[in-house]
């Protein structure tokens, strides 16, 4: 349903360290990844160490895995090097509260990630919501030369205005276009791409 209406990436939340009501299993995963219709792209939401990232990324066979936890530089570095063997691109979110946010956005992108995720939800507020800080963002997305795609508080009422203040070259969607938590509602996702198409 989220391709149909022009979604490029559908994310799969695989084993995330925190109980979230998203959370599917890696056989789940594996079944909705090869049945996404191509030219749209998989991803797999998840966070933890090399060898449980690699267990999830050899079993589902997504084309991004996106490390939304608290994975340090040098582990990050490390899951970069061992995902590329497997042409698997690494997503890896930095959160608002982290110390040099900036400085952290750069190493993160040097280390060889494919784009940067800016999320206020965080490891310790993985339910939670808000929308995230565009300045922090906008500041961010210059800093780096990798993209930074946008997450937090996007809804089909505010996701133009989102677009047209960050000039976002991605926009990561969840709770906007549900109807509950963990259950998409079809009006909303045609509401949201209806109008980013309209702009």
């Amino acid at each position: 349903m989220c391709v149909r209406y022009g979604a490029d990436i559908v994310g799969f939340v695989v084993d995330y360290p925190r109980p979230v009501p998203w959370n599917i299993s890696i056989e789940c995963a594996r079944e909705l990844i090869v049945a996404t219709p191509k030219p749209a792209q998989t991803c797999i939401v998840t966070g933890g160490s090399l060898d449980k990232i690699l267990h999830i990324t050899m079993e589902a066979k997504p084309d991004y895995i996106q490390l939304h936890s608290t994975e340090t530089l040098e582990e990050t570095s490390l899951i970069v090097r061992e995902l590329a063997e497997c042409d698997v691109k690494v997503i890896k979110t930095i959160f608002p509260h982290m110390p040099d946010l900036e400085k952290s956005a750069v190493d993160f992108c040097a280390a060889g990630v494919f784009a940067l995720l800016f999320d206020p939800r965080t490891p310790d507020n993985a339910i939670g919501s808000g929308l995230t800080d565009i300045p922090a963002f906008v500041k961010i997305k210059h800093a780096v030369n990798c993209p930074v795609i946008f997450a937090g508080g996007i809804t089909p009422d505010n996701v133009c205005d989102i677009v047209l203040k960050t000039k976002a070259q991605a926009i990561d969607l969840m709770t906007g276009v549900e109807r509950k938590c963990g259950i998409k509602d079809e009006e909303k996702v045609a509401t949201l791409f209806s109008a980013l198409q309209d702009r």
